[in-house]
């Protein structure tokens, strides 16, 4: 068929190819320009009881005074922040100057995107990342209320191209569906993206009699990817 011949699809069927558009298309672009980004990615399991327990305390006491709820992904987002301040050479971005030489970019402040995955009208889904512009000068009652604030934006498609724009690191959470462990694609211009896996005791214990692992002291564990790319690693050894 000539519309198979010319690289649209089959036609056979009476598929009818759909043109991505706006956000899709922003997407599939950034996608496309990160198979050029070569990355190296650390992956750690860590215990999660301390996190699991303090969260709930945390949230008892919110909701003695009827002020909300945390999240995983905020307290985790927050430990990204001050790891950062840590390790403040991960909060880079690689580039070239006009004459298309080499250079990297030391960020003065942690600009982390938050990957929200949106169900649209039609069905289909996008992956919006929002930013939490400045987020190394929060308290944590100030990262929870701007990250609670970029949300309500997605939710209500109020989000505007400057609420996207200047990324540093970005944060994706695909544990809240059950993934374990995600190496999640580091987009052009950015110096790190975090991957969170789901929360849960090691596959080789979910079946346990919980009595068992109380018994054995047994902790849930979460599995963290850190990827990043190396050639800002490589700017900090040179410099």
């Amino acid at each position: 068929a000539p519309a198979a011949a010319e690289g649209t699809g089959p036609a056979s069927n009476g598929d009818v190819p759909q043109i991505l558009k706006g956000a899709a298309a922003r997407i599939v672009t950034n996608m496309e320009a990160s198979l050029a980004v070569p990355t190296a990615t650390s992956v750690r399991r860590i215990p999660a009881k301390l996190l699991e327990v303090n969260r709930k305390i945390l949230n008892n006491h919110l909701a003695r005074r009827g002020l909300g709820k945390v999240s995983f992904t905020h307290l985790i987002g927050f430990a990204v922040v001050k790891a950062l301040g840590e390790v403040p050479v991960m909060n880079s971005s690689f580039g070239t100057d006009a004459d298309g030489k080499p250079t990297v970019t030391r960020h003065e402040h942690v600009n982390l995107g938050i990957a929200v995955d949106v169900e649209n009208a039609d069905g289909s889904r996008s992956l919006m990342v929002p930013a939490i512009k400045g987020a190394e000068a929060m308290d944590f009652h100030g990262f929870w209320s701007t990250y609670e604030d970029l949300i309500r934006k997605v939710r209500t498609k109020k989000l505007t191209a400057d609420d996207m724009a200047g990324t540093t690191v970005s944060l994706t959470n695909p544990g809240t569906i059950g993934t374990e462990h995600s190496v999640p694609r580091l987009v052009a211009g950015q110096g790190l993206i975090v991957g969170v896996g789901s929360l849960d005791f090691p596959v080789e214990f979910a079946a346990a009699d919980p009595a068992v692992t109380a018994q054995l002291g047994l902790s849930k564990v979460m599995t963290l990817t850190s990827t990043y790319d190396h050639r800002i690693i490589q700017g900090a050894e040179s410099g």
